[in-house]
C-alpha cells in the first residue's frame, strides 16, 4: 500500500469480527442482505499458535467474507460462553458498538432482512437535514446491525 492511501485509511474500519451461533445461516443471512462473499472453508485463527493468546477465549473457526476491496472480515464462530451479542432482548434500546450499512433503500432492506430470519429493530427512520434515512436490524445470530440510505 503506497504511503498516501495508507495516510488515507488511517482511522477507518478495516477489520470486522461478527460473532455468530450457525455459521450457515449467518452467511446466508450476509450474502443474500449485503452481497457479501463468504468462504466455505473454515480457518483456525492465526493467533491461536500465540504462547500470549487466552486460549480458552478463543474462536473455534473464522469463517471469512469480503465485499470488495472496501470491507474484510470473519464470521467467529465460538466455543462456549465467549460469545458476547450486542443486542439484549432485556434491554433493547440499550446502546453497543453498531457498525452501519449503506443499502439502497432502509425500508427494502429492512424487508429483505426479515425474509432471510431477522428482526426489525428500529424502523426506517428520516435523520434530518438532507442526511437521508437510518433503521437497525437484528441479524439472525442476534447481533444488530445500522441501516444507512440517502432515500
Amino acid at each position: 500500500m503506497d504511503e498516501s492511501r495508507m495516510k488515507e485509511s488511517l482511522g477507518l474500519i478495516c477489520w470486522l469480527e461478527i460473532p455468530v451461533k450457525d455459521i450457515s445461516r449467518a452467511q446466508k443471512f450476509y450474502t443474500d442482505m449485503f452481497g457479501w462473499e463468504c468462504d466455505a472453508k473454515p480457518t483456525t485463527p492465526p493467533y491461536c499458535s500465540s504462547s500470549s493468546a487466552p486460549t480458552e477465549a478463543m474462536p473455534e473457526r473464522y469463517y471469512f467474507f469480503k465485499k470488495g476491496e472496501a470491507l474484510n472480515g470473519a464470521f467467529m464462530l465460538g466455543k462456549g460462553d465467549h460469545q458476547v451479542l450486542n443486542y439484549d432482548p432485556s434491554r433493547p434500546l440499550a446502546y453497543a458498538l453498531q457498525p452501519t450499512m449503506h443499502v439502497v433503500d432502509c425500508a427494502e432492506a429492512l424487508r429483505l432482512a426479515e425474509s432471510l430470519g431477522g428482526k426489525t429493530h428500529w424502523p426506517k427512520t428520516e435523520i434530518g437535514g438532507d442526511m437521508g434515512f437510518f433503521a437497525r436490524v437484528i441479524d439472525t445470530e442476534g447481533n444488530v446491525i445500522g441501516l444507512w440510505s440517502y432515500k
